[in-house]
């Protein structure tokens, strides 16, 4: 039972004096545990923080436990060269970045059909893709957030790390967060991962109180 949103009662089987209200009123509260998030997507350019953010998400959570998953822990397992090509040239022209991705939608969706809550880290660049996910995690609910970020600030700090291309960052710059239906959208150029993970809890929060 989730322990953050909906604290775990023994149930009462029901007798004769319970009326029609008692029973509905306990299924309205089955209902709000039934609807609280299990997913939270952090959708957003490459260099926006979401990873820093969904750090600090998953110890804002505790003592709930939130995996972390990114497009980025499939890119990871390439070949050595491959990765690096991808990485230090832009060069992805030996991958089909739709297998990619419609991986990266299953393996997230097996880790909650096995009862998880997933934070997803994804850059969603095409109307097309966001289809895609919606489609992907229709049985479950979820938070989508738009995380963006100042341009010179985003190739300010892909500058600092030097394990992205310039032309990768601007490209997602342009091309998310757009095309998803967004709960939140949040800018990271200043604000602390610390604080912008302080919003996304009590987003969730209300939104469990309010179903």
């Amino acid at each position: 039972m989730d322990r953050i949103f909906l604290p775990h009662k023994p149930e009462k089987l029901p007798s004769d004096s319970h009326n029609k209200n008692d029973v509905a009123n306990k299924n309205n509260k089955e209902a709000i545990f039934f609807m609280s998030p299990n997913l939270i997507v952090l959708d957003g350019a490459s260099g926006a923080g979401k990873t820093t953010l969904a750090k600090a998400l998953q110890e804002q959570f505790l003592p709930e436990n939130w995996l972390y998953f990114s497009i980025d822990t499939l890119v990871y397992s390439l070949p050595p060269s491959v990765l690096q090509r991808c990485n230090q040239e832009n060069d992805w022209r030996s991958l089909d970045p739709n297998t990619l991705m419609n991986g990266a939608f299953s393996c997230v969706n097996a880790l909650l059909e096995a009862g998880n809550k997933v934070i997803f880290d994804a850059v969603i660049s095409t109307p097309q893709r966001a289809l895609k996910m919606d489609l992907a995690f229709e049985r479950h609910e979820r938070l989508y957030v738009g995380l963006v970020c100042e341009l010179p600030e985003l190739e300010r700090r892909t500058f600092d790390r030097g394990d992205r291309t310039l032309d990768e960052v601007r490209h997602g710059f342009y091309t998310s967060p757009h095309h998803l239906k967004y709960d939140l959208k949040l800018d990271s150029t200043k604000t602390p991962a610390t604080e912008l993970a302080t919003i996304i809890a009590a987003t969730v929060q209300e939104q469990v109180t309010k179903a």
